[in-house]
């Protein structure tokens, strides 16, 4: 099988979602037209997937709206794909490649072929004013008319999708590797805070410094953020720790040696960085945002606030047997839920 992945945003989240996933599906032929423009994007990407994807530049394409530009990549899009014969699947990932690609798609008469997975649909964006959100609802909703299915990364996401007409939506779990690292057993007093992610509006990196200064006449409690971005600024507390970015192995064993995975985000699709932390069995706290909301059950809890977080915290730290039984469920949770080769098998699915 032939599958073709469009991504504008080649880099984060999606960058390894499809990692994964073109690494679980190897025996499928993949080719991936990918976006020049991001700085995060690994100068070593095609060392990370597998020999069976192929690449194409997608050179024109660009994150924001402007219109000749993005008619520019409209273009160059369908003269890329129109080149690629005995295509039977077209994967548009995020989005931009979702606009475009379903538009592209239907002049090419392979609509049927299509599917397209938001990773945090662009309506749920909170660092643009809500007149470009009614815009971003308003592109999603001209572009389910070129065909096309949505799969939307969580049924969070898939239902905020549905709640505006949007029709033809199914939804499948993201899913990774588990962590093949032991959670190490806390044995001192001392308590680790740790929240994963680039520093961005959409993690909130601000909130997470005002409940770390909740804590911070509490020597034993340390919180630690792996990540970087524009927004480190914002993180002043005396007790947090920014890693910035690291080596994998090395983020691997900071989430080994926590105690409380905390997620501060505005809205997600699915966060990847969450279900590594549920894999290896931490306790969740997590802003109830699309996206977080699928992964609490019995192994943490949601907040709507600073107060509620504080709280919630509280009770772990005050909670020892809290903190293992609901690290447990975490774990639980994922390997029922959340495992890669369920997610590729799905998708496999659809694709077919």
């Amino acid at each position: 099988m032939k599958i073709v992945h469009v991504m504008e945003c080649f880099a984060g989240g999606t960058f390894n979602f499809l990692v994964d996933l073109t690494s679980e599906l190897s025996n499928e032929e993949h080719i991936v037209i990918y976006g020049t423009n991001r700085e995060n994007t690994p100068k070593n990407f095609k060392d990370l997937f597998n020999k069976n994807v192929k690449f194409i530049e997608w050179k024109t394409a660009q994150r924001e709206m402007k219109p000749l530009k993005d008619i520019k990549a409209l273009w160059e899009l369908y003269s890329i794909l129109k080149k690629i014969d005995n295509i039977d699947v077209i994967h548009l990932h995020s989005s931009k490649a979702g606009f475009l690609g379903r538009i592209v798609s239907f002049l090419l008469g392979k609509s049927k072929k299509t599917i397209y997975t938001p990773h945090a649909i662009s309506f749920l964006r909170l660092d643009v004013s809500s007149k470009k959100r009614k815009i971003f609802i308003w592109m999603e909703k001209f572009a389910s008319f070129f065909g096309g299915k949505i799969v939307a990364c969580s049924q969070s996401e898939k239902e905020v999708i549905e709640e505006q007409g949007i029709k033809n939506v199914t939804f499948i779990n993201n899913g990774i590797k588990p962590l093949e690292i032991e959670k190490k057993v806390n044995t001192s007093d001392k308590i680790t805070i740790i929240s994963v992610g680039r520093l961005s509006i959409q993690k909130n990196p601000k909130l997470f410094n005002d409940i770390a200064l909740e804590f911070i006449d509490n020597p034993n409690i340390q919180f630690i953020w792996c990540g970087d971005g524009e927004l480190k600024s914002e993180l002043t507390s005396p007790n947090i720790k920014c890693t910035g970015w690291i080596e994998r192995k090395k983020l691997e064993n900071y989430l080994a040696n926590a105690d409380i995975y905390l997620s501060t985000s505005l809205w997600e699709g699915l966060p990847l960085s969450v279900l590594e932390a549920m894999s290896i069995g931490l306790p969740v706290v997590l802003s109830n945002c699309i996206g977080n909301k699928d992964l609490v059950v019995n192994n943490g809890f949601l907040y709507n606030n600073k107060i509620d977080c504080i709280e919630n915290i509280n009770k772990l730290l005050s909670e020892k047997c809290l903190r293992i039984k609901q690290g447990k469920e975490s774990k639980n949770l994922f390997f029922n839920n959340f495992l890669l080769k369920n997610m590729a098998n799905n998708y496999l699915k659809v694709y077919k």
